[in-house]
């Protein structure tokens, strides 16, 4: 029976096991460590599998792959990318993205090499260990406002903002040394000037060097004191909109200067008064739920071509076709503490015309975290509807109800 490799299938990636097996197809899982990291443990499902493996040695790993003749070797989430490629070229060379450019759509310092080596616009940074290295560059560089993050992890995990007068390095010392959310040590911070402007996700899929458009989506988020990335809302772009056009003429510059040739990516880009600036790139699917919310504005998603590609093999890309408006709201505490007054959140479905689902994992009287991050959020409401002025209305009373909860 043919079958699909799947290296750290949590987050979006627990969904190209189903997908593949409505067609026939088996699907072997790949753990590059013995347990999934904790954010991402409840999307581990390991019935989904014919087998488990967890890395060891990776010659005698895709050794034993290669007797399977898998269809391809694909990361399900952002720890899988490096292993899955290096896995697929082993088994089945050419059929998944440049290995020697495989740090550059992993490590966000390398993926700016990467398009300064191409000419491709970005922006300004670097990467260090050192608090006075950086402090040497600022001068240099004349930037008073800046980003510190870390060099691999997501979610706007320990995203700081710098002003002029912050204290800067306390942020820096703060980043360096910890694990991050996808349970790795920062050994150095990225520091990178701030872009203004929209921002925007890019969900791609490419065969062969040639790259189609699955979804763009639109972010909305705010600072929250020294914190950058406080989510409000993510909405699918009509794909018609003149922006789609100017992110995609960019992104493809940004796939090809980072080696994306076979399967998904995922592109955040923010639109700045000097043109497209890439934020980050990750040779995977878009994550959470976002898979879902293409299906459902665009009745595809990046799994079902990939469905298509490595089953069908049907090489045509393209571009999306909106059937509906979708957008999630995500709700934000300004700060820990007792929740109150949630009660009409247990309404929403009967409340919102639009209302397509809900993740609210605290009710009345939770201890709610002060949201700082995505890994934070007290939960999110995902509208779907035809008509944008019922969106806009529904999207209004979350927001009145959001207003009236009450943290102490």
């Amino acid at each position: 029976m043919a079958s699909i490799v799947v290296v750290d299938p949590y987050s979006a990636g627990r969904g190209i096991a189903p997908a593949f097996a409505e067609r026939g197809v088996e699907a072997i899982a790949v753990l590059t460590t013995p347990e999934p990291p904790a954010g991402l443990a409840r999307t581990w499902i390991p019935e989904n599998y014919r087998e488990v493996h967890v890395l060891d040695d990776l010659d005698e790993l895709a050794a034993k792959l290669a007797h399977h003749e898998p269809l391809a070797v694909v990361p399900g989430t952002e720890t899988g990318v490096e292993t899955a490629e290096t896995l697929s070229e082993l088994i089945a060379p050419g059929r998944s993205n440049v290995l020697t450019l495989s740090s550059a759509r992993r490590d966000k310092w390398q993926m700016a090499v990467a398009l300064r080596t191409a000419g491709v616009p970005h922006l300004r940074q670097i990467s260090s260990n050192n608090a006075d290295e950086v402090a040497g560059w600022l001068r240099r560089e004349g930037l008073s406002e800046f980003v510190l993050k870390p060099q691999e992890s997501g979610g706007t995990d320990d995203v700081f903002v710098a002003r002029p007068g912050d204290d800067w390095r306390a942020k820096f010392n703060r980043i360096l040394g910890s694990v991050n959310k996808l349970n790795l040590r920062n050994d150095r911070v990225l520091v990178q000037e701030l872009a203004l402007g929209t921002e925007y996700e890019v969900d791609t899929y490419s065969i062969d060097g040639r790259h189609g458009l699955a979804a763009v989506w639109r972010y909305a988020k705010e600072c929250r004191g020294d914190r950058l990335g406080i989510y409000l809302s993510n909405t699918l772009v009509p794909a018609d909109e003149p922006v789609v056009d100017e992110l995609f003429e960019y992104v493809c510059q940004v796939l090809d200067a980072t080696g994306v040739r076979n399967g998904p990516a995922h592109v955040e880009v923010m639109i700045t008064p000097d043109g497209p600036r890439l934020i980050e790139i990750g040779a995977r699917l878009a994550g959470a739920e976002q898979q879902e919310l293409t299906f459902l504005g665009v009745r595809e998603s990046q799994i079902t071509r990939m469905v298509r590609h490595r089953v069908d093999d049907d090489t045509s890309v393209g571009r999306y076709t909106q059937h509906q408006h979708v957008k999630s709201v995500y709700l934000s505490s300004p700060a820990a503490g007792e929740l109150g007054n949630a009660v009409r959140l247990e309404s929403l479905p009967s409340l919102l015309p639009s209302f397509e689902r809900s993740v609210l994992p605290y009710g009345e009287g939770s201890t709610v975290p002060r949201t700082e991050d995505l890994w934070t959020s007290p939960g999110y409401v995902v509208l779907a509807t035809t008509d944008l002025a019922q969106l806009k209305r529904d999207e209004a009373l979350v927001r009145e109800i959001e207003a009236g909860l009450i943290v102490v």
